[in-house]
């Protein structure tokens, strides 16, 4: 037998060589598409609101400005107009007679990019106040109806269609 009888196989041709790359190489690759994921996507925890508190480890729902909502008796009545996009409040309750404006924040889950604030003005003395949607709502949305001062909020989960349906706010 004579050396030049055997050919020999280039590296890259090794069955060996592969055998043992792949998987390194699949987990290199697997690292850095979850790497670019982490880095490029922005809502993946999100900063906790103002209503929650620290509770040991966890975090619990502060529900003292729900619970002065419910010591005022105050409930609302909501309607959104989605073609013209009015919203129109109507107060039940004790309202002091100087509440000339409330905010209506609608929270589209963890998408703070659609979330959005209406305010809503009282239309002289009535019990009633008026806003206008920035932009339409499509999907399930929370509703929290706050006092300017921040003493006191009625809040709602609601899917659409809003269209002739009324949302009743009920601490």
């Amino acid at each position: 037998m004579s050396q030049d009888s055997v050919q020999i196989i280039p590296w890259y041709k090794q069955p060996w060589l592969w055998f043992i790359l792949t998987p390194i190489l699949a987990a290199m690759t697997v690292g850095f598409i979850m790497l670019s994921v982490s880095i490029t996507q922005q809502r993946i925890d999100p900063p906790l609101n103002k209503e929650f508190v620290r509770d040991g480890r966890g975090y619990a729902i502060d529900e003292t400005m729900i619970e002065n909502a419910k010591k005022l008796g105050l409930s609302a009545n909501l309607k959104l107009d989605t073609e013209t996009g009015e919203a129109i409040l109507t107060m039940l309750g004790d309202l002091p007679a100087n509440l000339s404006t409330l905010e209506l924040h609608v929270k589209v889950g963890a998408n703070h990019e659609r979330d959005h604030v209406i305010q809503l003005h009282r239309l002289g003395n009535l019990p009633q106040f008026n806003g206008s949607l920035t932009h339409p709502i499509t999907a399930r949305s929370t509703f929290l109806l706050i006092s300017p001062e921040g003493k006191w909020k009625l809040m709602l989960d609601a899917r659409p269609p809003f269209e002739n349906k009324v949302l009743a706010f009920i601490p």
